[in-house]
């Protein structure tokens, strides 16, 4: 293959073509399928709704029943000697609850456990967010380091080419050795691209407890650029985002807290009843008791004006999480069109030129028309600007993905596989 045509070729196979072996291709779907497999923190949310449903179930237990026994005037003296004159007393007693109290407890509870059950569904969404960002970060280092192996290519078949001219006597003994340099300079690059890639699979893997990544190549288009939804819509999705959610959730259980102090207001009973043997006399008697608490309604007021005071706490902070979310929201989005922009314009317009410069460039440098600066400068060009596409596609996708979490869905839409 021809060196001006070399770097096209290369390039073309930076967005198509995975960069790394080992194991069987990974999709998006894969990667959710394996994260969601194993995960310590979501099965830890499935032990605590466990227990939030027991709790839920011994909230809303009413007060026990007691059994109670006195012995009264034993080992004394005199006619209350041994047990002669002693008097047994064996008793059931309980607490009449008023005001609901039972069900307010289970109403707590079953808002606690909710909340529960949504802290694992957050959980999950934010697995989902991040199993899409490290992946698509994989993919932008495969196609990092086939640029990067690309580069070398070009710069070894500069070196050739400068060498060739040097031997001829057609340039200076330094223009081979600029074009070593640059070769050198483009193999330390490729090394990086090498461990950073290697580093971001790492990441990747560790999401489903793997140290050692058991995957090929991860299998998608980065170019392809995912049609975002317009700005309103997006907006009205916060209501999903997970802190809201969670706020919401939080103001639920203070709400439930108020009701049950208010219902600690009305006054509880004790009832109590049973049988009383007097020994001297010989007879048995019944013995019933009643006892209320004296003031309920005023005790239970500091805690209704507490339970209100965080009820409204919880709104304003509902309300103030709210407008921040927007305004990070509105930044993204912006970030991510401007991401999409940039992806257009070098895609249509900047690398078609800076290659057509580049082989224009190649041709006239090897009859002699352009010196080794001019064409160092066109592949330098190149490279950069098609690791701009590529920082400017993961950009994109990485707005997505953020905001996709940011508005609770489930996670960033999988991207096109690779041909």
């Amino acid at each position: 293959m021809a060196p001006q045509k070399m770097l096209g070729a290369c390039l073309l196979a930076a967005a198509t073509l995975p960069a790394v072996a080992g194991g069987p291709p990974l999709t998006l779907d894969d990667a959710f399928a394996r994260a969601l497999a194993d995960n310590p923190r979501l099965m830890a949310g499935s032990f605590r709704s466990r227990a939030a449903q027991a709790y839920q179930e011994q909230a809303e237990q009413a007060p026990p029943l007691e059994i109670g026994f006195d012995l009264e005037n034993v080992a004394g003296n005199n006619r209350t000697a041994g047990l002669s004159g002693a008097e047994a007393t064996l008793t059931l007693s309980g607490v009449l609850e008023r005001g609901d109290k039972a069900s307010l407890r289970g109403q707590l509870a079953d808002a606690r456990g909710t909340l529960v059950r949504t802290e694992r569904d957050i959980d999950r969404l934010e697995l989902l967010a991040d199993v899409a960002e490290r992946f698509i970060h994989v993919v932008r280092d495969q196609q990092l380091l086939a640029v990067a192996e690309a580069a070398v290519a070009l710069a070894s078949a500069a070196q050739e080419e400068a060498q060739r001219r040097v031997d001829a006597g057609a340039a200076p003994e330094t223009e081979s050795a600029r074009a070593t340099i640059a070769l050198a300079d483009a193999r330390l690059d490729q090394e990086h691209a090498e461990h950073e890639l290697k580093a971001t699979r790492v990441s990747l893997a560790s999401l489903w407890g793997e140290r050692a990544p058991r995957f090929g190549p991860a299998q998608a288009s980065l170019a392809t650029l995912p049609e975002a939804s317009a700005l309103p819509d997006i907006v009205a999705g916060l209501e999903r985002n997970p802190q809201l959610r969670r706020l919401a959730e939080q103001r639920r259980i203070e709400a439930a807290r108020q009701q049950l102090a208010q219902g600690q207001a009305a006054t509880d009973i004790r009832l109590s009843g049973g049988l009383r043997r007097r020994e001297e006399a010989g007879d048995t008697s019944l013995v019933l008791g009643l006892s209320v608490p004296w003031g309920s309604t005023q005790r239970a007021q500091p805690g209704i004006r507490a339970s209100e005071a965080e009820v409204a706490a919880q709104q304003r902070m509902y309300q103030a999480v709210r407008r921040e979310l927007y305004a990070i929201v509105y930044a993204r989005y912006q970030e991510m069109v401007h991401a999409g922009t940039e992806v257009a314009m070098l895609r249509s317009d900047i690398l078609p030129a800076a290659q057509s410069a580049l082989e224009a460039i190649q041709d006239g440098y090897a009859r002699g028309r352009y010196g080794y600066l001019e064409l160092a400068t066109a592949q330098e060009d190149l490279i950069a600007h098609r690791r701009r596409f590529i920082d400017a596609a993961y950009r994109y996708h990485r707005h997505l993905i953020e905001i996709e979490r940011l508005t609770g869905t489930a996670a960033a839409a999988p991207m096109e596989k690779a041909s």
